[in-house]
């Protein structure tokens, strides 16, 4: 089958493999077509939480429509689209699979309330750091996919839960973005987190720091400042996103899925899984399948 455009995976009904419907909310397991790479410029009829179950497609990148000059900034496992406001895509290639909420706009008003999605801050949204909603959002994709006689009411306080996350989340991002002074310019940040996620070995701080023309330590600092985690931090998680794609997608037992990520086995691949996502990776695989 030949790729197609996002806007038509998108509005098509065939993606929703499991669905169900909550107060002011609707949580859909979506599938998604192998789609081809392009840049589109959307706006949400409602806020829509996403989390990514499968590889991301490496290279995809939002900003807000409007300006060219404006950066892009690249799109993570866990984001957040606001409802009504312009935004640019660029897509790569590629089919994934989704969880997604759909929110009407009464139920996650309390998260939005005083929240403005300026550039810094729908920034934060598209590649969002929050391993609580992300652990929420795969409980309630179990609960989605293996529904029980109470799934209803654990999705509800799933979703009450996701809604409490996500107000810290925006809070935490705004308060971030009105001191980004002195961080990372929007050129030097874009060939960090490129670097970050180009594939191979993960790359070092030196070298980061070098290309972007600064010293080691400014560098830390200022990567600090703009995206509020250490170079190494993000360095290791990019890392475990590449693991779960790999443990979702079944490529190889846990050693060597350990040893393809650089890890000295799987001991130590398993230590580093269970502290960054609060379970060991044969337990996510399992949860994944």
């Amino acid at each position: 089958m030949d790729a197609i455009s996002i806007r038509l995976a998108r509005e098509s009904a065939d993606i929703v493999r499991r669905s169900v419907r909550l107060d002011g909310a609707v949580v859909e397991i979506c599938a998604y077509p192998e789609v081809r790479e392009e840049t589109v410029q959307m706006v949400e009829a409602q806020s829509v939480l996403m989390l990514g179950l499968s590889r991301l497609l490496t290279g995809s990148e939002g900003r807000k429509a409007g300006d060219p000059r404006r950066p892009f900034a690249r799109m993570g496992a866990l984001a957040l689209r606001p409802a009504g406001v312009p935004m640019e895509f660029h897509v790569a290639q590629g089919a994934f699979d989704t969880i997604r909420i759909r929110f009407e706009d009464e139920r996650i008003a309390p998260a939005l309330t005083g929240i403005s999605f300026d550039d810094a801050t729908l920034s934060a949204c598209f590649d969002m750091h929050s391993p609580p909603i992300e652990e929420a959002m795969l409980r309630l994709a179990a609960e989605v996919e293996n529904p029980g006689d109470d799934s209803a009411d654990v999705s509800e306080a799933l979703v009450r839960l996701i809604l409490l996350d996500l107000r810290r989340f925006l809070t935490q991002a705004a308060e971030r973005a009105g001191r980004r002074r002195g961080g990372l310019s929007a050129r030097a940040l874009r060939i960090a987190l490129a670097m970050i996620d180009a594939p191979g070995d993960a790359p070092s701080i030196d070298a980061m720091a070098e290309r972007c023309g600064i010293s080691r330590d400014h560098f830390i600092r200022c990567f600090h400042h703009s995206t509020g985690i250490s170079p190494g931090a993000a360095i290791r998680r990019r890392r475990i996103d590449r693991a779960k794609a790999m443990l979702t997608e079944d490529q190889g037992s846990i050693e060597e899925i350990a040893r393809a990520l650089g890890y000295a086995g799987a001991p130590s691949f398993t230590a580093a899984f269970r502290r960054e996502t609060g379970r060991p990776p044969a337990a996510w695989r399992a949860l994944m399948r």
